[in-house]
């Protein structure tokens, strides 16, 4: 138990019997058995374990095997938990962009041998979105890596779960004019979002397509007497998100000379 045998493959063994002629003539290599015995090798460790042979007569008897023994690896049964990390690869068609990342499973459990499993840096989610211009959901395979980046596969690790829900949130890209909102303006301002004016938004289609603009949340510029910059946090219609998570922007204020 919490052992595993890492080359399992089956092993070629010759054997040389002794009997009478008559038994010999009856002996066949499909009723021959050769097995090693694995009972208490219950520890992790590469181990050169003789090859024990059965004959279907006992009048016949092994004189000669070879080899005489097996190399077996053997190794714990560790289990692990991992963070899982969502990856996109392709690019969304042109005019959306990648918004948000999730998986319904934050964390893996991973079981196997103690050196595979050590070996593990971090697992993978790798989610396609390639000309995407809707969310993507998928459950894609999970690939653990190691510190160097290779990949580390094996039929004895075991993942839980092996395919885990992944979504991908796309959203559409539109760069939109905004502009600076006056509380109270009594018509002796001017004011002016400064660095071109333009902000960089996304949202869902339906949603981008009613946005033309945008407006900042009202400046209280009563106090101000000459030229001043200012910051401005900007209002956001529900379901519109800024990129790079900008939240306000500069605004220049003068005072009319008209």
């Amino acid at each position: 138990d919490d052992y595993v045998l890492l080359n399992d493959k089956s092993a070629t063994v010759a054997v040389k019997a002794r009997g009478s002629r008559t038994m010999l003539a009856k002996l066949n290599k499909a009723d021959i058995t050769a097995y090693v015995d694995l009972n208490g090798y219950n520890q992790t460790g590469s181990f050169t374990i003789p090859v024990s042979v059965r004959l279907p007569y006992e009048e016949v008897s092994v004189v000669e095997k070879k080899p005489y023994g097996v190399n077996v690896q053997i190794d714990q049964l560790v289990t692990q938990e991992f963070p899982v990390t969502v990856e996109v690869t392709g690019e969304p068609r042109d005019g959306f962009e990648v918004y948000n990342l999730s998986s319904q499973q934050s964390t893996v459990e991973i079981k196997g041998p103690s050196d595979l499993v050590t070996s593990v840096e971090r697992v993978v989610a790798a989610l396609d979105v390639s000309g995407a211009t809707d969310d993507v959901v998928r459950n894609p395979a999970l690939i653990c890596y190691n510190t160097n980046e290779d990949v580390v596969a094996s039929k004895y690790l075991t993942l839980t779960p092996d395919k885990p829900d992944v979504r991908c949130e796309i959203l559409k890209r539109k760069n939109v004019p905004i502009k600076a909102v006056l509380k109270d303006y009594s018509g002796g301002h001017v004011a002016e979002v400064l660095n071109n004016g333009y902000v960089t938004v996304l949202a869902r289609q339906e949603v981008l397509d009613t946005v033309t603009e945008l407006y900042t949340k009202p400046l209280d510029v009563s106090g101000i007497v000459g030229d001043a910059q200012v910051t401005a946090q900007i209002d956001l219609p529900p379901g519109v998100v800024i990129r790079e998570g900008v939240t306000e922007v500069t605004v220049g204020v003068s005072v009319s000379r008209q």
